[in-house]
């Protein structure tokens, strides 16, 4: 079947009334929310606070406006009105526009762990209310320094990075992930965040709209390269531009231009222009910036750990960490026929797993449960262990417990272990608690769950 054959047959199924919000990470909201209606869903798009990197993005609902002036925008994207308040934003009228929006939809997706409408609180009450909640967690939103330490032990962070994260406390991610845990339909992640998590989740794609993106390679002998960091410290900024001054000073011929503090359509544009893009150095997998890179016909640098970060395999990406970066920057610039396979290859992967549209396809089919989880994590049960002088406080004890005993436990682990070592609570689990093994699958993307 042909791309508009498939968005016909899921335009013809169920159509949801869908809320999308509220952090519009990496620009990642309205790619979605377009992805949706293009099979036929209503969508609102609602976020908090505006993503300062993407100042022309226009979402139907923007909780921080004041005025309020969102209903034309609102009734074309959901089929209905609200009442505009003129009076400023107060609380009692945010609060009275929460409880319409909640009544008008049926789907509820968030993107960053913790940040809803209402910080969380509202979630239980969606379900009671049998709304589907589907959260999609970003990275430092549920990703704490113990547990990331722990299970990538070989990933070097930044010293600006790894202090930051240190100085996190444990039960910030630990409430967020747990909360989308015990309440939501459907759980969307990576691995390299996800050290606590206990629940089976799905595989988070980045989603772009490829329409826009055209795959210039320009093949140049002596290469342009971007490198455009949001937070320096994360993208390990020091050292790719050191290493390229030492590249330079060696010999090798190339032009750098470094973006910062500008829009993302700037960005954009640069890409359009480049041969080469240098990301990260600090975690297993690219983000949205690589996919951007890929899309545009640029040979994409980053750190890519399939060992830690399997799906999806054979990614077309010219792996670097700190201490190989000399050597494969060296490699990379210095031959235009890999750049150029590069590029070609890139293009054709973020038109297989990144295209927005089949990002939300594989979405829907997730929570109507027409696919197996991709990830069953194991760390959190089998290995973590607590920081000194940390203790998780009871109410998140019991909150795993509940988890543990609804969603099971990797086969072997003990859960008597998992109390002793302070992760969850005895209250809540009764036998027998589900169990799972997982095998590796080799014509798939995801591991087959084998449930007992």
């Amino acid at each position: 079947m042909n791309r508009s054959g498939e968005i016909a047959k899921y335009a013809a199924g169920p159509q949801r009334r869908i809320l999308l919000g509220t952090n519009d990470i990496a620009g990642q909201l309205l790619d979605l929310a377009d992805g949706f209606r293009q099979l036929g869903q209503r969508v609102t798009s609602v976020v908090n606070t505006r993503n300062p990197f993407y100042p022309h993005h226009q979402y139907d609902v923007a909780l921080d406006s004041d005025p309020i002036d969102w209903g034309r925008a609102a009734k074309k994207a959901s089929g209905y009105a609200p009442r505009p308040i003129r009076n400023g934003l107060n609380r009692s009228a945010r609060l009275g526009r929460l409880v319409r929006l909640i009544a008008r939809h049926d789907v509820f997706v968030f993107l960053w762990g913790g940040e809803s409408l209402r910080w969380g609180t509202e979630i239980p009450f969606l379900n009671r209310l049998g709304k589907k909640v589907v959260w999609i967690f970003c990275g430092d939103d549920v990703r704490h320094s113990s547990a990331f330490f722990q299970e990538f032990s070989s990933i070097v962070l930044s010293a600006n990075h790894s202090e930051r994260l240190t100085e996190d406390e444990l039960t910030r991610p630990l409430e967020s992930i747990r909360l989308a845990e015990l309440y939501c339909d459907l759980i969307i992640s990576q691995p390299n965040q996800s050290g606590l998590a206990v629940r089976p989740y799905n595989h988070f794609f980045v989603p772009i709209n490829l329409s826009p993106f055209k795959s210039r390679i320009p093949g140049r002998d002596i290469p342009v390269i971007v490198h455009a960091p949001s937070v320096k410290s994360v993208k390990g900024t020091d050292h790719i531009l050191q290493t390229l001054e030492r590249l330079k000073f060696d010999g090798l011929q190339f032009e750098l231009r470094l973006l910062e503090g500008i829009s993302n359509k700037q960005v954009l544009a640069e890409l359009q222009d480049a041969d080469v893009v240098v990301d990260q150095l600090h975690f297993p997998l690219h983000g949205k910036l690589g996919v951007e890179a890929m899309a545009s016909g640029c040979a994409l640098a980053t750190c890519n750990r399939e060992d830690y970060e399997p799906i999806p395999p054979n990614r077309p990406i010219w792996h670097v960490e700190p201490y190989n970066l000399y050597e494969r920057l060296r490699e990379l610039l210095s031959d235009r026929a890999l750049r150029i396979r590069l590029a070609k290859e890139g293009r054709t992967y973020v038109e297989k797993y990144h295209d927005h549209v089949e990002v939300v396809k594989r979405i829907i089919r997730a929570w109507d449960g027409d696919v197996e989880y991709d990830h069953y994590p194991t760390f959190f049960a089998c290995k973590y262990e607590l920081p000194e002088r940390t203790v998780i406080p009871d109410r998140l004890k019991r909150m795993t417990s509940k988890i543990v005993q609804r969603w099971g436990l990797p086969e072997g682990i003990d859960p008597d272990a998992m109390i002793r070592r302070g992760l969850m609570s005895p209250l809540g689990l009764s036998s027998p608690i589900p169990r799972w093994t997982v095998t590796q699958r080799t014509t798939a993307l995801s591991r087959t769950p084998v449930l007992r």
